[in-house]
């Protein structure tokens, strides 16, 4: 497992996250492009809070060489390495939070992987893309006011808060398999979540990540698999995964879960 440079991982195709009867429409400020670079990509907000980049073409590196390794990088953040099997007509998908009406900047650069030396890598592009702005709400009607009364009206019953949803978030590991490892999480509240998730090894293998973080939004009463690629080695993972109400009108946690998986 792994989000940081030269360590393997296979792209997990997020699930959208949004709130139910959000009618977004796409208008990026650029449709599917072939970069510079000889990726082609495309990006779009799949709700309000989150967006996904999808990676075609097969761009050849070092003279002739196919790549097989694909790095995206948010807003000059930290970068996130995913396998890329171009060769066979593959594409990646990286997603991503985002703010509506904010402008994104996906860098992108394409590798072929070597084992005892640097990889052979493409140059970094940038695809720039704006997440449209939330839909305003019309005004509400200016209403007549009411003809005067001789006595005051009694004071409106004040109505409690709602309280605080918890203990919304369920998660488990599947069944390790020989290449993949699946983290299920389900969502049993009416708020969209936003999940941090963070796993880290208990080994001394120095080939093996010591952590590994990952974001994803999980739909209100939905559910959302987060897939790890790669190889056994024997390791547990001691996992944390934090969630909060994505629109940030609750502050406390929807859920809380703390597990481990030997894989």
């Amino acid at each position: 497992m792994t989000n940081r440079t030269r360590k393997w991982a296979k792209l997990t195709t997020l699930a959208a996250a949004g709130t139910a009867g959000f009618g977004l429409m796409w208008a990026p400020t650029a449709g599917a492009d072939v970069l510079g670079n000889g990726i082609d990509m495309n990006c779009k907000p799949d709700s309000s809070v989150h967006a996904t980049c999808v990676a075609g073409g097969c761009p050849r590196v070092h003279g002739d060489y196919v790549v097989d390794a694909i790095h995206f990088m948010v807003d000059g953040g930290s970068q996130e390495e995913f396998g890329f099997k171009c060769i066979n007509g593959a594409t990646a998908s990286f997603g991503f939070p985002v703010l509506a009406g904010n402008t994104s900047r996906v860098g992108v650069q394409a590798c072929r992987k070597k084992d005892l030396e640097g990889d052979w890598c493409t140059a970094w592009a940038d695809y720039v893309f704006t997440t449209p702005a939330a839909p305003q709400q019309a005004p509400a009607p200016v209403q007549a006011p009411p003809p005067p009364v001789q006595q005051a009206p009694p004071p409106p019953v004040q109505q409690a808060p709602p309280p605080d949803v918890t203990n919304a978030i369920q998660a488990s590991f599947g069944d390790p398999g020989l290449t993949t490892l699946a983290f299920n999480v389900t969502n049993t509240s009416n708020l969209t979540a936003t999940c941090n998730y963070t796993a880290t090894a208990d080994t001394l293998n120095p080939l093996v990540p010591k952590k590994t973080t990952r974001q994803f939004n999980v739909p209100a009463n939905g559910n959302h698999t987060e897939t790890f690629s790669g190889a056994p080695t024997g390791t547990t993972y001691n996992s944390v995964l934090s969630c909060k109400d994505a629109s940030g009108t609750q502050k406390a946690e929807l859920g809380h879960v703390e597990t481990s998986v030997r894989w």
